[in-house]
C-alpha cells in the first residue's frame, strides 16, 4: 500500500514538489515480481483446483508485475489454440497489509 501511495503521489507535483515527483516516479516501474510458486499456490487455493486442471498452459514467469499483483499468460482447458487469457494474481499478504497501511495513514 505504501508503494501504491507513493505511486499516486508521483503524479502530484502540486502536493509533493518536483524533486519528490522525480524520485517517486521510480516506483511506477521498479516493482519486483514475487515467486511464481507463490502465485501458482494462490491460484490453486483461490480457484479450488490445480493449475493443471484449470489451464492447458500457463507462463512460467509473469508477463507483468506491479505493486498489487502480477499477470501470467495462460490458455484455459478447452480453449481453442491461439486463444489466451491473462491471469492476474494478487501479491501475497495484501489482505493483511492494505488494511494495516490504511489504518496507519489515517
Amino acid at each position: 500500500t505504501t508503494v501504491k501511495f507513493g505511486q499516486a503521489l508521483s503524479n502530484r507535483p502540486d502536493v509533493v514538489g518536483p524533486a519528490y515527483v522525480t524520485e517517486l516516479s521510480a516506483l511506477q516501474d521498479n516493482v519486483g515480481a514475487f515467486s511464481s510458486n507463490a502465485a501458482l499456490e494462490t491460484i490453486e487455493r483461490d480457484l479450488g483446483a490445480s493449475v493443471e486442471e484449470l489451464f492447458e498452459e500457463i507462463s512460467d514467469e509473469p508477463v507483468a508485475s506491479a505493486s498489487l499483483g502480477q499477470v501470467y499468460r495462460a490458455r484455459l482447458r478447452g480453449m481453442p489454440p491461439g486463444k489466451e487469457v491473462a491471469v492476474k494474481v494478487q501479491r501475497p499478504g495484501l489482505a493483511v497489509t492494505v488494511p494495516l497501511d490504511m489504518y496507519i495513514l489515517r
